[in-house]
């Protein structure tokens, strides 16, 4: 998907994309550092109450399955490192910031991304001998892939609509259904949103490119970014089969290229489906 200069000016002055907060900037400039300080990082988050607040929450919820409550910021750091720290708290900061009218209720929202990057660690628990995937690099991706989608909502009147046909139209792309109706889509804006956040390259490219059905045939694309692509697809199939007993509307497309490519049969995938849903009801299902 080639975005030229003069479409993406378009599209940035359409949105009003929001700025990086101050404190996702000084947590950058401290990892940054050729030595970075644990304790000044966790500080720098401790600096903004409702941030630290509601991190630590999550850390302490069943999602993270920790054996004993953290109490403050600077223990989280010291013992989930900042790597597992980073994409919860880029998450929060930019759930914060996308504040507005929107037709669509954007708590919800937050909360399905919340629930499928959380099924994406259990797909990858049952899938890490047949890929080469870093667990972070792909709840990140849970979290973020669909970050254009409130931008979309407090834009467009009639986007309730809009996403109403995508879910139900699974013989098209999502992306697709929205650029019939406004000559761009969620995953375009998107990926200026996590680009103008400066988050990882790799992670935008697969933002842009999440609801693309050739993506595991682009030679072009690395194996890495082609198995973050199938988990992302699965762990997607899997939180709507959970939560709304029904088929993701883009996985009769993807799915006999993202079982051929993870090398399973039909019988593999429906009983790993079995056991995933089992799975997230028992350890999630009350969260």
């Amino acid at each position: 998907m080639d975005i030229s200069d003069i479409k993406a000016q378009e599209i940035i002055s359409k949105f009003n994309i929001p700025p990086k907060p101050e404190v996702l900037v000084a947590l950058q400039q401290e990892l940054d550092k050729s030595e970075p300080d644990p304790i000044d990082y966790a500080d720098i988050i401790s600096r903004d109450v409702a941030l630290a607040a509601v991190v630590l929450k999550t850390i302490n919820s069943p999602m993270f399955s920790l054996k004993r409550e953290i109490a403050d910021i600077r223990q989280a750091v010291m013992m989930l490192g900042t790597d597992k720290l980073e994409p919860l708290v880029n998450y929060f900061a930019l759930r914060s910031s996308m504040k507005g009218k929107a037709v669509i209720s954007l708590e919800k929202f937050w909360d399905n991304t919340m629930e499928v990057a959380t099924m994406s660690k259990l797909v990858l628990s049952y899938l890490n001998d047949r890929c080469d995937v870093d667990d972070d690099q792909l709840y990140a991706l849970g979290l973020f892939r669909d970050c254009g989608i409130p931008l979309m909502a407090m834009k467009f009147d009639n986007y309730r609509d809009v996403l109403f046909e995508a879910n139900h139209s699974p013989h098209h792309s999502f992306t697709e259904i929205e650029e019939g109706h406004y000559q761009t889509n969620h995953a375009i804006v998107g990926y200026f949103v996590a680009s103008s956040w400066h988050l990882p390259k790799s992670l935008c490219e697969l933002i842009l490119r999440h609801h693309d059905p050739h993506f595991l045939n682009d030679r072009r694309v690395s194996e890495q970014q082609k198995d973050l692509y199938g988990l992302i697809k699965i762990a997607s199939m899997a939180a709507t089969r959970y939560k709304y007993g029904k088929t993701d509307s883009e996985w009769p497309m993807t799915s006999e290229l993202v079982l051929t490519h993870f090398k399973m049969s039909d019988l593999d995938y429906k009983e790993m489906l079995a056991d995933l849903l089992d799975e997230y009801e028992s350890q999630y299902g009350e969260f």
